[in-house]
């Protein structure tokens, strides 16, 4: 998972985990300084267990917060949040198809695109190439995450052996070029046809034009389809 959408991901979790708790809220009856009755509120249990596995996770225990997701979710299989954060665990651990179930029973509850990008990523992990392109097309159009989903689209097309098209989405990319996407997808091209430094020049370039953060995103998908690390350049 991308550190910037992982990142994301932890803020949607706590913005569900508080729409949760709200809405699961139960009224009890205390007495208030005034004298008169007035509602408390208790959080219900489902939302408690989810509390405490996000506290859990910020302090890295992920086994902990494993157990009270799966003690939620056996009680309340209605809160998004619950999923989407035992998504991120097996995806953490790599285990695609449990992320995968996840991170759709996320998307049903909640569809945000940032939980329909994660489920799609997770299907290009698992080479389900056709489904995750249908998925990242869908995004092309969002403001924050269309270049990326692009690239990622063309990523899809590029490893399913779909060549034809992934050469036209290559040549759309160099109308671009104030977008990294151009050079990391030419990057991509050159590594999937065995031009290990034609490879290497783009990613070159790309250093030194972008920040290492954004590099670090748009080479992160390359490292999880296995084209990086390069092999060491070759001495003269």
């Amino acid at each position: 998972m991308s550190s910037r959408y992982g990142y994301y991901l932890l803020s949607i979790c706590t913005l569900l985990l508080l729409t949760s708790a709200a809405s699961h809220a139960l009224p009890l009856a205390t007495n208030s300084p005034t004298g008169t009755n007035a509602p408390a509120v208790a959080v219900d249990p489902a939302s408690k267990l989810l509390s405490e596995a996000l506290i859990k996770m910020r302090v890295n225990d992920v086994d902990g917060a494993l157990t009270k997701l799966n003690e939620s979710i056996a009680l309340d299989s209605h809160i998004p949040a619950s999923f989407l954060l035992r998504a991120s665990i097996y995806y953490q651990r790599k285990q695609w198809a449990q992320a995968e179930q996840d991170f759709k029973a996320a998307s049903n509850l909640n569809p945000q695109n940032l939980i329909k990008f994660n489920l799609y990523e997770v299907m290009l992990l698992q080479k389900k190439y056709d489904a995750a392109r249908a998925g990242f097309v869908t995004l092309q159009g969002d403001p924050d995450m269309g270049d990326y989903a692009s690239y990622l689209v063309f990523l899809c097309d590029l490893t399913a052996g779909h060549d034809a098209v992934a050469r036209m989405e290559l040549e759309a990319f160099d109308g671009i070029d104030t977008k990294p996407s151009r050079y990391f997808a030419h990057a991509a091209w050159s590594l999937v046809h065995k031009n290990i430094d034609d490879a290497r020049g783009w990613l070159i370039s790309a250093s030194q034009i972008y920040p290492p953060n954004k590099n670090g995103f748009y080479s992160q998908p390359l490292r999880d389809l296995g084209f990086l690390p390069l092999p060491p350049p070759l001495p003269k």
